[in-house]
């Protein structure tokens, strides 16, 4: 009995001990905490009140991310630095980011926490402006309940951009319309367009006040939008097994990640997901081979991470293999940008490419040096119009003026390419119709050159000879109209007809039977003859009659 109840306390004690992992969700993010639902609920709400504050100050409520992003919540800062990266990093599926419950997020993580947000929800705007934006949500702050922005960043990143975008954010008489302004410049007004349409006032003044302000330097914090978070309501939280988060926590991809992984292949769990983990580490060591290997496993364990086979097969040196690979990226996620991009790279067909380079740009409107890259293949297909569109947004999406420009003097060339490649058309046909007139010209000569060749071969005999006609040009046929007056029968027969002037012509018929005409003096009947004229006076007759009609 006492064996028992011993044994039942160790498997308690043990169980006790075994870690709690807890995942909790909320939109595009995901906190994966052993310290309890609350540690997991309390780091994801920082996230989600940066989000939440972004929205609002670009006047786009709803911010997604994809991939998603999942965080790694540590018990305190000090296992957070040693077990962890400060920032924002691609982990096996998915953004990888770490927190804390009791801190604040590091200015760090709310920069690139910020830039990824931007890039992947709103057009660019300018990129002064931009890193200004990204410099001002990196002082946010957020305890759950209360939200705060305002806080300047360090003296280098205080740039009169910055001091234009505290004011209109934090001053009450701008806010409500600072969101209009970021929009304009977004889709491609310039900052003097904006200010006016966005407030109303003289752009001069403006900026002057702007300056001003910048001088004064009275930068304070202030109460920034904050989302309502109930605990219970909007968190969906679930329990997860230790080796669910064993693994969730080595997608980090740190040091001891391929440790937990092989430890999670050795056990036979997650054998897609460790195998897809152990093939990223290879491809970061530059271990093609091995990476191979790791993806065929997990391909055979049946992956569904597109994210790890799109970055294999951009690797992968058999362009077939490659391209069934990326194949089932896109069965895993047809939105993914990079598949389609990296599919079209490997497609040698020029129609296919474009097809899969045009979801791709629709997918990641900010890749400007995709872009660009799509609009010269689009020339290349005579696809104009498609390529103008490309190089605008190609210039929308530049980070810097000097590029903005470099594509908006590649658009002006369109029409002057379009124009070059008809005429070159235009030559090419009319060179192919030369050429084949000259085709002809030589079948021709070489035909008559054959016959007389063959004449020369065989001569005519005096009777061939002398059935033979002279060469002659017959002229076209030619009507008149008179009456009828004889027909002279013989060898050839002749019609004799008086014309409206009382002139008499005279006709050669080949075939008198064939007119059903006696021969003799006619009764004055209207005729119209056909005929051709003969050379001259030729036999004293006008012409050959070739038909008759009689009235």
């Amino acid at each position: 009995m006492y064996r028992f109840a011993a044994l039942v306390v160790l498997a308690l004690s043990a169980h006790a001990a075994e870690p709690k992992w807890i995942k909790a969700r909320l939109g595009s993010f995901e906190a994966i905490s052993d310290s309890g639902r609350k540690s997991a609920t309390e780091a994801l709400g920082q996230f989600e009140q940066l989000r939440f504050a972004i929205g609002a100050a670009m006047g786009q409520p709803d911010l997604r991310l994809d991939p998603p992003l999942r965080i790694i919540v540590f018990k305190n800062q000090t296992e957070l630095q040693r077990g962890c990266f400060n920032g924002l990093r691609m982990g096996r599926d998915r953004i990888m980011a770490c927190a804390t419950a009791e801190t604040q997020l590091s200015p760090e993580v709310l920069r690139q926490l910020t830039k990824t947000l931007l890039e992947g929800n709103l057009s660019a705007m300018p990129a002064p402006l931009e890193t200004a934006f990204i410099s001002f949500f990196s002082t946010f702050k957020s305890n759950g309940a209360h939200s705060t922005w305002g806080a300047p960043p360090p003296r280098p990143e205080q740039t009169r951009e910055w001091a234009m975008l505290e004011r209109m954010i934090t001053q009450p008489q701008y806010a409500e319309r600072a969101h209009i302004f970021l929009h304009n410049l977004a889709v491609g007004m310039d900052e003097t367009g904006a200010i006016r349409n966005s407030f109303g006032e003289d752009p001069k003044k403006f900026n002057e006040d702007v300056v001003q302000f910048f001088a004064a330097g009275n930068f304070a914090e202030t109460r920034a939008p904050n989302r309502p978070l109930n605990p219970d309501r909007d968190f969906h939280t679930t329990f997860l097994t230790s080796d669910e988060g064993d693994l969730m926590r080595a997608d980090l991809l740190m040091p001891d990640s391929r440790g937990i992984y092989e430890k999670l292949l050795a056990s036979g769990k997650h054998a897609a997901e460790a195998n897809e983990g152990l093939a990223i580490l290879a491809m970061r060591a530059g271990d093609v081979n091995q990476a191979r290997t790791y993806i065929d496993a997990a391909r055979k364990a049946g992956t569904k991470n597109a994210v790890a086979l799109t970055e294999y097969a951009a690797l992968e040196t058999d362009n077939d293999r490659a391209i069934a690979v990326l194949k089932d990226a896109l069965t895993a996620d047809p939105k993914y940008a990079e598949a389609h991009w990296r599919l079209g790279e490997k497609l040698t067909d020029p129609a296919r490419r474009m097809m899969e380079w045009k979801q791709a740009v629709a997918l990641a409107p900010r890749r400007h040096e995709w872009l660009a890259q799509y609009a010269k293949l689009c020339i290349d297909q005579k696809q104009y119009a498609e390529a103008g569109r490309a190089w605008v947004a190609a210039a929308q999406a530049a980070p810097n003026p000097q590029l903005r420009e470099q594509y908006l003097t590649a658009r002006g060339m369109i029409e002057t390419q379009r124009l070059d490649q008809e005429d070159v058309e235009r030559r090419k046909e009319a060179a192919e119709r030369e050429a084949e007139i000259n085709r002809l010209k030589a079948e021709a000569r070489q035909e008559l050159a054959d016959a007389e060749a063959r004449a020369n071969r065989n001569p005519l005999s005096k009777t061939e000879r002398d059935r033979a006609v002279d060469w002659f040009d017959a002229p076209g046929e030619v009507k008149v109209s008179g009456t009828l007056v004889r027909v002279v029968c013989g060898k050839p027969s002749r019609l004799e007809l008086r014309e409206s002037d009382g002139k008499i012509e005279r006709f050669a018929v080949g075939d008198l039977s064939k007119l059903d005409i006696a021969c003799g003096t006619q009764k004055p009947r209207e005729v119209t003859l056909s005929f051709k004229p003969a050379k001259g006076s030729r036999r004293g007759v006008a012409g050959e009659v070739t038909a008759i009609e009689l009235k």
